[in-house]
């Protein structure tokens, strides 16, 4: 009596679309920017793709390969500063293409600060032209390494700053409760800028490595 073949786990079904690697990244990359990086899992993001979870393990072999793949595709959206003008503006350029990247997907920014195993290689992808504006400068290979480890630590604080909810302020909080006896210093110069121009602390902070990093 003939039988009728049984299905591999995770294959397609007769008529269903071909999963594909770039598919899951796509929308795995969707469900993290609307729910956290906590809400990824291989059941929701089957559910979203409407397939069986199993054949999610055919292209990504476990969640961390996938965060690894998300952390590659979001860095490849970044568009590289061209390779020519001063090593100022190529340095500065670069940090707001990198910024720009890391405010597109801010549940993202911290695995890419925390996780090495999921940001080293996508890092490699987006360095080479900080590298070579850093070598342009004349700076030792020490010193560029120094460097944009520096400038490299500031997008991510300030990207990760910036990820917080609208409107908190938590150390303006703490400080107005305290006795300005304490902390009068304090108090005067964040008193003096509460008005000032939103955002503008990038741009100030950039200027401030530019100048430390020129020889």
């Amino acid at each position: 009596m003939a039988t009728t073949p049984t299905r591999r786990p995770g294959r397609p079904r007769p008529g269903e679309p071909t999963l594909t690697r770039e598919a899951i990244l796509t929308a795995a990359l969707a469900l993290v920017d609307e729910q956290g990086i906590e809400a990824l899992s291989m059941r929701k993001l089957a559910a979203r793709l409407q397939v069986d979870p199993m054949s999610i393990y055919h292209h990504v072999p476990n969640k961390a390969a996938l965060v690894s793949g998300l952390v590659r595709s979001v860095f490849a959206e970044m568009a590289p500063p061209l390779d020519e003008g001063d090593w100022p503006d190529r340095v500065c350029a670069w940090a707001r293409a990198y910024r720009d990247v890391a405010l597109a997907h801010p549940h993202l920014v911290l695995e890419i600060v925390t996780d090495a195993a999921a940001a080293s290689g996508a890092a490699i992808q987006i360095s080479e032209p900080l590298y070579a504006a850093l070598a342009a400068a004349g700076l030792t290979p020490r010193a560029v390494l120094h460097a944009a480890g520096t400038l490299v630590d500031f997008v991510n604080g300030y990207a990760l700053g910036a990820s917080a909810p609208a409107g908190a302020d938590p150390m303006g909080d703490h400080l107005a409760a305290m006795d300005p006896a304490l902390v009068p210093t304090m108090r005067r110069i964040h008193e003096a800028v509460a008005d000032g121009e939103p955002g503008g602390g990038f741009e100030a902070g950039l200027d401030i490595i530019v100048r430390g990093i020129a020889p």
